[in-house]
């Protein structure tokens, strides 16, 4: 844990040396204190003397000085080891500016401080910075010390435990050997660190099923923990856990339990109540009492665990990027499947089993999205000059980010724009971790829900559907079943008792969800289909006559909708919360068993979570009037000279590959009309529909855009530029970040990266738009809501970047639509919203009309567009 500097004070600061010496023996005798201290496990206990060792040194020494980084190191390390990650991260990152600024980055106390902080970045979920921290580390101590010191063998074993996580066991196990080694020639055989070495390789051979291997290993491990560290060391209760998964796994799940429930005890009394490592035994006791059956006990157990994590997540989730968060939420990923797995699997009629699954849908489904779309708000409504201005900072970064990634500037050489594209991509990672910490003081903790508060904010007649996909936990193999996911669905009324069905695995799912938007999309060969009498109604064949994808959407209605269709009563207004690959269906295109398309018997809302409804409730006065944004002028911006005549395409998409967006006619018509439906709007149109007037919104009542839209769905074969001289960076940057890969192209789009801007607007800047007040958002695009499927956090694309914005609904499209049926649904749409009618019910009357049509009953033309947010009439 500690830092060791052994460089002896100066009196540069006018104390004298005496004083000097004095502070510096007063803060070493409180730091061995420290040391001694976090060696017994009294993490608690050891606090105030690294406090008052932190307090001598800065007050000796200054704020900058290598003593002051010992006693931070000290501190976050004690913060780190009682599981408060958000106190200890920003400690350690000062520990280790001192270390380096001072010493140097060669110094091993830099590395000591690194390795801290990578613990704090594995715990939080980011495996890829505290992969890269440990190896920094590894290389420094065996500069600086030698390969065979016992530090270097903490730094093997930290990578050992990346790997475990990984699952790369054989490179997990050569750091592993080659820790032991080093501990046990330096240390003797019967120290902890030893110990702690034949733990993870216990691990390794626990994960090739070699248990014989596995067993003597741990009961040597519990030999020299229980005589070396005391029968109460929370090092123990880890090992005592690996032993009883040990038992489980080979089938002894009587031996596993007071084996378990002793190290829920130890970690309990030493770590307290609330601490991540309690509620890992708490998980790891459920599993033992579902696999003896007794699975009251088992969902009492796993319900403290959850509950112990969402207060942790509530902390958590106000810290970091929006990366960040993600890499923290996928740590609760296997305690959310067990929740599930109990009940589906183990406790199907049990109240609480379904009471907990529910709710820890509730909680976790989409809740990265929840965090930031508050951090956003919390610092739009900040009066503070300097919270407004960080969210400039990050508007202007993101804006020059995105047009990095799809064109280099002609004047930049390859090595600058590597190190801007770099810059650039660290500057938003900070500016969005300190958004987060600055809203999280304006808006407090990010408290649990209860099923009974959704309940509640469901609308009268309304019906909330939570879909979710989920790994089967196998008490034979005692393992999750992750390649082979489920689903499940889960029916709330506002009224009455939790209805849920089983819908069994995905991969059929899934196969029928590829099949229907193929057909959806696919022209066929011969004469188009023809309906029966009483059935989906008729449309006409044409010149390039379509697949009728009426069997594929009855093929997936028979797997999702028909199994909870009796579980939704006789209302009509569905509020669906996909999840998987069920976000990238227009759910109103499904054909029951009686012929009918679902559009014809409900509304569909669509929802991130149920815990939207929570956020909706709370309505925003809009700040400005209608906008409209037409048929940009994609070849000139803000009277820039023409780039050149575009193609002819007209579909409202482009291969953004290629970056030539064609005129869009009828958007122009679209747009005209539109303008003049919605009393007061801003119509703006060629020249200037730019991403520069788009980015001045704040909080129109009504933004309609009319344009191209694109995807990037292939992404190993992409390729940006024709320019040899462009960088890998940008694919890898689109590869990680999701919200790079879809965007609208306005004014200007096809001039490329120039001095008036690139015109292309990706998600990530559409999610730091101003749009706290807007009712409705209309992307009039081609696959605006289509984007990178997140298991349990929706889609990652315009859709989640427009209720980041803060807008209320959001209507956008899941394929490529046509221009001349897209204008037609819209008037239509628009005439039905400003008559009264709901948001998603004007969209339903709307293709229901278009439905009637024998030219425009194909859904290819009327089934593309999805409501996706609040339901409710516009007018305010």
């Amino acid at each position: 844990m500690s830092a060791r500097d052994g460089r002896k004070p100066d009196d540069r600061r006018g104390h004298g040396a005496m004083a000097l010496e004095s502070a510096w023996a007063e803060a070493e005798q409180f730091n061995q204190k420290v040391n001694q201290l976090y060696g017994e496990g009294k993490f608690d206990a050891a606090i105030p003397f690294a406090e008052r060792a932190l307090a001598i040194a800065e007050d000796a020494f200054g704020s900058h000085h290598p003593m002051v980084a010992t006693g931070l190191n000290n501190l976050a390390s004690l913060h780190e080891a009682k599981g408060d990650y958000v106190k200890a991260e920003p400690i350690l990152q000062r520990a280790l500016t001192i270390f380096e600024e001072t010493l140097g980055p060669e110094d091993h106390n830099v590395a000591t401080a690194l390795n801290n902080l990578a613990r704090v970045y594995h715990s939080k979920g980011d495996s890829s910075k505290s992969e890269s921290l440990h190896r920094r580390a590894l290389a420094i101590q065996e500069r600086a010390l030698g390969p065979d010191h016992v530090d270097v063998g903490e730094s093997l074993n930290n990578l050992a435990t990346i790997c475990l996580a990984k699952k790369d066991h054989a490179t997990a196990e050569r750091y592993i050997q080659r820790a032991l080694t080093i501990w046990e020639k330096a240390l003797g055989p019967a120290h902890p660190y030893v110990a702690l070495a034949l733990r993870h390789l216990a691990l390794v051979y626990k994960a090739r099923g070699d248990y014989t291997e596995a067993e003597p290993l741990y009961q040597r491990v519990l030999s020299i923990e229980e005589r070396v560290l005391g029968p109460h060391h929370p090092r123990l209760a880890g090992s005592l856990l690996g032993f009883a998964t040990l038992r489980s796994q080979r089938g002894d799940h009587v031996a596993a339990e007071p084996l378990q429930q002793r190290a829920l005890a130890i970690r309990e009394k030493a770590l307290g109540p609330d601490h991540p490592d309690v509620a890992d035994a708490l998980q790891q006791l459920a599993r033992v009492y579902q696999a003896l059956g007794q699975h009251a006990k088992a969902v009492d157990r796993l319900g403290r665990a959850v509950a112990i994590q969402n207060r942790n997540a509530a902390i958590l989730l106000n810290t970091g990027s929006d990366e960040q968060k993600q890499a923290y939420m996928s740590t609760l990923r296997g305690s959310t499947d067990q929740a599930i797995s109990s009940h589906v699997q183990a406790a199907p009629h049990a109240e609480e089993a379904k009471r907990l699954a529910l709710g820890v849908i509730l909680n976790r489904k989409g809740r990265v999205l929840d965090a930031m779309t508050d951090s956003f708000a919390a610092l739009r409504h900040s009066l503070a000059p300097s919270d407004r201005g960080r969210l400039e900072e990050l508007r202007s970064i993101s804006a020059e980010y995105s047009a990095l990634v799809y064109r280099k500037p002609a004047r930049m050489t390859r090595g600058e724009y590597r190190a801007r594209f770099l810059r650039l991509a660290a500057e938003r990672h900070e500016l969005e971790a300190d958004i987060s910490r600055r809203s999280a003081e304006l808006r407090g903790d990010l408290r649990p829900l209860t099923i009974d508060e959704v309940r509640a904010a469901i609308p009268e007649g309304a019906t909330l559907v939570e879909f979710f996909v989920y790994a089967p936990f196998d008490t034979d193999t005692w393992s999750y079943r992750v390649g082979e996911p489920r689903y499940v669905a889960y029916v709330l009324h506002r009224n009455g008792e939790i209805a849920w069905a089983d819908l069994g695995p995905a991969a059929p799912i899934h196969a029928a969800v590829t099949r229907l938007r193929q057909a959806l999309s696919r022209r066929a060969a011969g004469p188009g289909p023809v309906g029966a009498r009483g059935t989906a109604r008729e449309f006409l064949s044409h010149a390039e006559p379509f697949v009728d994808p009426r069997p594929a959407a009855r093929d997936l209605d028979a797997l999702v909708m028909q199994p909870i269709r009796r579980l939704l009563g006789s209302g009509r207004r569905i509020l669906l919360s996909p999840d998987g690959f069920l976000n990238l269906v227009p759910f109103g295109v499904l054909v029951d068993e009686d012929g009918h398309y679902l559009v014809e018997r409900y509304a569909l809302t669509y929802l991130a979570s149920g815990r939207d409804l929570l956020r909706l409730g709370t309505s925003v006065p809009s700040r400005q009037g209608p906008v409209v944004v037409a048929a940009p002028d994609y070849d000139t911006a803000r009277g820039a000279t023409p780039a050149g005549q575009a193609g002819t395409r007209r579909q409202r998409s482009a291969d953004a590959r290629g970056m030539r967006f064609s005129p869009l006619h009828f958007a122009a018509n679209e747009g005209r009309t539109i303008s003049t439906k919605l009393p007061g709007s801003r119509y703006l149109t060629g020249a200037l529909a730019t991403t520069d007037a788009v980015k001045a919104l704040a909080g129109p009542r009504v933004l309609h855009i009319a344009t191209h839209g694109f995807f990037l769905p292939d992404l190993p074969a992409l390729h940006m530029s024709p320019s040899s001289d462009l960088d890998p960076l940008p694919k890898l940057a689109i590869m990680e970040n999701a919200l790079l890969r879809s965007g609208i192209a306005l004014a200007g789009a096809n001039r490329g990266h120039d001095e008036e801007g690139d015109g292309l607007l990706t998600a990530l800047e559409v999610s730091q738009l101003d749009l706290v007040g807007t009712k409705l958002v209309v992307l009039s695009a081609c696959m605006t809501g289509v984007g990178k499927v997140r298991i349990g956090d929706g889609v990652y694309g315009l859709r989640r970047a427009m209720v980041m914005a803060g807008a209320e609904t959001q209507v956008m499209s899941l394929w490529s639509v046509d221009d001349a049926a897209t204008r037609e649904l819209m008037e239509a749409y628009y005439d039905r919203l400003l008559a009264g009618c709901g948001r998603s019910e004007a969209m339903r009357l709307g293709q229901l009309e278009m439905l009637d049509r024998p030219d425009r009953a194909h859904p290819y033309y009327w089934a593309s567009f999805i409501v996706s947010g609040s339901d409710a009439p516009l007018a305010e």
